[in-house]
């Protein structure tokens, strides 16, 4: 294609904001792919493979579960203390960050409350006792009875204070 075609080609609006279009979804899905946690700051600079033995654990900020360090210190984020990341019975870490667990007495603190899904009918109902009156603030129509026009009008709903 010589450069006469490129130019006729760009001068067509459609064409032109077709590709500026691609280009945007193109540059949406650069910045926005990734994993789905958010990032990758699970560890320090540099990342080791061998086993510490029985010993080891892994410590993790309360606010931004995806830290993940292999000694005690402070978040990188948030500058709060590390805790210790707590594994099930298997020994293994929970591998999902969006899972929330709970041990029993902090399930007893934070006053966790369960039921069985069911479909049922409704067992409460509840009665609610006033008088629906229209906001007359809103209202922007009035219709004079007389003939000439209102210039200015003083009040803007019943019940308002007027002054001399």
């Amino acid at each position: 294609m010589n450069k006469h075609k490129i130019q006729e080609i760009l001068h067509r609006p459609y064409l032109r904001y077709g590709l500026i279009l691609l280009a945007g979804l193109f540059l949406g899905w650069l910045i926005f792919s990734g994993s789905p946690s958010g990032g990758d700051v699970t560890s320090p600079v540099g990342h080791h493979d061998h086993d510490h033995g029985e010993d080891s654990s892994v410590w993790t900020c309360s606010m931004h579960p995806q830290i993940r360090m292999e000694e005690p210190g402070d978040c990188p984020i948030c500058g709060m203390d590390l805790i210790p990341l707590q594994t099930n019975g298997s020994g293994d870490i929970s591998v999902d960050p969006d899972a929330i667990q709970l041990s029993v007495e902090a399930a007893a603190l934070a006053n966790v409350q369960t039921t069985i899904v069911s479909r049922q009918n409704p067992v409460k109902e509840v009665q609610l006792y006033g008088t629906i009156q229209v906001d007359e603030r809103l209202s922007q129509s009035q219709t004079s009875h007389v003939s000439g026009r209102i210039e200015r009008l003083y009040v803007s709903f019943t019940g308002e204070s007027v002054r001399r």
